[in-house]
C-alpha cells in the first residue's frame, strides 16, 4: 500500500462479470472456482471510528476505532477493577500489555524514565501465580488400555497419588499471569 490517503469513497464498487465453474444441483448453479478476493478494508488507509465518528489513519487493516477512543475504552475497563493496595513484593502487568510484567518499583521506575511516563499513569495490575494441577485417575488411565472399566486403586496407590499431588502442587511453576485488580503506586512510600 502507498502513503496516499484512500477512504472508502476514494474506491468505487463496480459490477464486473467473471467466470467460474459451477456444477448444478437440483437446478442450483454451485461454484466450484475459488474467487480469489479482498476486502476492500486492505485498501483503505483512513477510515471513521465506529466509536466518536472521527477520521482516522488506520494502523491496522481491520482497525474500526481511533486510538483516542480504544485509549479511553481501556482506561474505562482498567478503572472499573477492583482497585487493591500493592504490597510492594508482587510482581506487576502493565494492563493492556502483551509481556510487560514489574517485579519490584526500581523496574518501574526505570520504564517510567525511558518511556518519559509518570508512575500515577501507568496502568498496573497484580499478578497471580500459577501452579500445577493436580492428576487424578483418569488422568493416569484415561487412554482406555491401561486398566479395566471396573478397576479400583489400592489403597497404596491412593495414598502415593494424594502424597504425588500435595508434592506437585507445592512446586513453583515460576509463572505470573494478570489478574483482575489494579493497583495505584504510592510514591511516596515507594520511592528509592
Amino acid at each position: 500500500m502507498d502513503s496516499k490517503k484512500i477512504t472508502i469513497k476514494d474506491i468505487p464498487i463496480t459490477k464486473v462479470k467473471i467466470e467460474v465453474d459451477c456444477i448444478k444441483v437440483d437446478g442450483k448453479a454451485i461454484n466450484l472456482t475459488p474467487v480469489p478476493h479482498s476486502l476492500i478494508e486492505k485498501y483503505i488507509t483512513h477510515t471513521n471510528c465506529n466509536t466518536c465518528g472521527v477520521e482516522f489513519k488506520k494502523p491496522y487493516t481491520y482497525s474500526k476505532k481511533c486510538t483516542s477512543c480504544i485509549e479511553k475504552q481501556e482506561r474505562d475497563n482498567f478503572y472499573k477493577l477492583e482497585l487493591v493496595e500493592w504490597d510492594g513484593e508482587t510482581p506487576l502487568h502493565l494492563y493492556s500489555s502483551d509481556n510487560q510484567y514489574f517485579f519490584d518499583i526500581s523496574e518501574i521506575e526505570d520504564y517510567c524514565e525511558e518511556y518519559q511516563f509518570d508512575i500515577s499513569d501507568l496502568m498496573l495490575v497484580t499478578c497471580v501465580k500459577t501452579s500445577f494441577s493436580e492428576i487424578d485417575l483418569e488422568t493416569i488411565t484415561s487412554d482406555g488400555e491401561t486398566v479395566y472399566e471396573d478397576w479400583e486403586p489400592s489403597k497404596e496407590f491412593e495414598a502415593k497419588l494424594k502424597e504425588f499431588n500435595s508434592w506437585l502442587t507445592s512446586q513453583d511453576t515460576h509463572t505470573w499471569f494478570p489478574s483482575n485488580k489494579r493497583i495505584q503506586i504510592d510514591e511516596r512510600k515507594f520511592s528509592r
